[in-house]
């Protein structure tokens, strides 16, 4: 017995070191931004985000069990989740680390990694994560007042004792995470504020705005914006309440994200209740002060501390999505879809934002939902979609950051596009049959959900994958060469490298290769010339 229990604790010491030893190796992640391109690395390489985003109360450790589950069915690689300030310090000063720490344990424990949404001073416009004892407290917590003078559900950001004990809390937070979390990074990003800006007024109203509102733009944002000097009327014109708002929203988050981050330096990002879909009236059709492409330069200029921000799409419509994306992918930004709706027809846009080069794309309210056709459909589709893709996104996300991965998603009324690889092109359709002639018109596909993604894994060698699409290689080169498919490979990726399944030829090639609705395949395909 003695001797069982010695050679027991010689097993569990050997895998503790061990353990310690792989986690001592881990990389913190982190964000780059290299010319124009940006990844996420983890574990010391570029990481694509498929991530799914809990309800809004499901972060607590009784329900947790149930809404982790339903992220894995979904094969989400990334789970996000809320931290509530309202728990978090329910005293002044006073931590209850519990579900935070559940959410680490939990999901380490499944092998998924987290992205902490900290619901601060801000949650969807409004203020109803802070805890009480700010809430009773008007005095020393001040809100925003709004035209009449009439107080808002939002605190003011021109109050120091507001920044102060956000920032003390969030401080904290990130304390706590370096503390359980360092070496083993099951936290590899963390959101400050959720949806951050004012539902009720444009601009706060109070005593210290009014002031604010008085004074001259601060010269380093005329300067990093090109404008001239003069007050934010005088600069901004019919924009400057927003301008304004949006002024003293990012200072003040940006002071709550360097105190974070100065504890422990992970990847941080704002995400974004949005101006689009028609709607342009600031604290009333969305928060006034939030990163709205409109004040997206002004908001970058103020806050070094946070890496990037993201968008929150609620929509389905090809032209609104794609704007959006299109909108916060630049050079000094990444496509990143913070939150999107649950729902079949928003998945193929994934596809378009690994086109863009984008970190990833985060799903909103996975679990506990009613059991309707609408969400068997998107439990479905985003099972599909993210079942095919995680097990190389590994791949897909150095592919991306390298400006080696095109995609195409249909839009209504395009049902062809072609893809550009140098004297190569990928001719991608919708709506041809699985097999035989395509027709002369192509009628796109019934639900328009058809996508293809191409990575270039050498000159003349291909990975590619989708759903409902035909895609043909064609060689165009003025050289009086013809291209031709050499070798058409099905596999799968295998912690991280391809197995080859079979060869496909003859009847699965002569007509293009062809992707189903349903369990597609992944395609390795080699082309030459003669």
């Amino acid at each position: 017995m003695r001797r069982r229990c010695a050679a027991w604790l010689a097993a569990t010491l050997s895998l503790l070191l061990s353990m310690a030893a792989h986690a001592a190796t881990r990389e913190m992640p982190r964000y780059v931004s290299e010319n124009g391109r940006h990844a996420l690395f983890v574990d010391g390489a570029p990481y694509s985000i498929m991530a799914a985003q809990l309800h809004n109360s499901s972060a607590w450790p009784q329900v947790l069990p149930q809404a982790l589950e339903q992220a894995e069915a979904l094969h989400a690689n990334t789970v996000e989740a809320p931290v509530y300030w309202e728990q978090f310090e329910p005293e002044p000063g006073r931590y209850d680390y519990t579900n935070v720490d559940a959410l680490i344990a939990q999901a380490r424990a499944r092998g998924l990694r987290l992205a902490l949404l900290w619901f601060g001073t801000w949650k969807n416009g409004q203020m109803h994560y802070v805890p009480d004892w700010i809430k009773r407290d008007r005095a020393t917590y001040p809100r925003m007042l709004d035209a009449n003078g009439a107080p808002v559900d939002v605190l003011s950001p021109h109050a120091q004792a507001n920044r102060d004990a956000d920032s003390h809390a969030f401080a904290a937070l990130m304390r706590h995470l370096r503390k359980v979390d360092e070496g083993t990074y099951t936290v590899i990003l963390v959101q400050v504020q959720n949806e951050p800006g004012a539902i009720g007024t444009v601009r706060d109203h109070g005593e210290a705005g009014e002031r604010a509102f008085r004074e001259q733009v601060p010269e380093a944002v005329a300067r990093a914006l090109s404008k001239p000097a003069g007050t934010w009327t005088e600069v901004f014109g019919p924009g400057a309440a927003e301008a304004f708002s949006a002024y003293a929203n990012a200072v003040y988050i940006e002071q709550v994200a360097a105190a974070g981050k100065a504890e422990y330096p992970l990847p941080l990002y704002v995400n974004t209740w949005l101006r689009y879909k028609g709607k342009i009236h600031p604290g009333l059709d969305y928060p006034s002060g939030g990163a709205t492409w409109n004040v997206f330069d002004l908001w970058r200029a103020v806050t070094p501390s946070i890496d990037f921000i993201g968008t929150d799409i609620y929509t389905s419509d090809y032209n609104e999505y794609t704007k959006v994306v299109d909108q916060y992918a630049r050079p000094d930004n990444p496509a990143w879809v913070s939150e999107t709706g649950f729902e079949a027809a928003t998945a193929p846009y994934h596809f378009y934002v690994l086109e863009k080069g984008g970190l990833g794309f985060s799903v909103f309210g996975i679990d506990g939902n009613e059991d309707t056709p609408e969400n068997r459909a998107a439990t479905e589709a985003y099972a599909a979609a993210f079942g095919l893709l995680t097990p190389m996104q590994r791949m897909l996300a150095s592919a991306a950051f390298e400006g080696r991965l095109q995609a195409a998603v249909e839009k209504p009324g395009t049902p062809q596009q072609d893809l550009r690889f140098g004297p190569w092109q990928a001719r991608v359709s919708f709506g041809a049959p699985m097999w035989g002639d395509a027709p002369a018109i192509l009628p796109g596909t019934s639900d328009h959900a058809g996508r293809v993604l191409v990575v270039q894994l050498e000159p003349e060698v291909f990975l590619v994958t989708g759903f409902q699409g035909r895609v043909e290689f064609q060689r165009d080169a003025a050289d009086g060469r013809y291209g031709q498919l050499l070798k058409v490979e099905q596999g799968r990726y295998v912690d991280g490298k391809w197995q080859t399944v079979r060869w496909l030829n003859g009847d699965e090639t002569d007509y293009g290769l062809n992707f189903r609705a349903r369990d597609p395949y992944v395609l390795k395909v080699t082309v030459g010339t003669y």
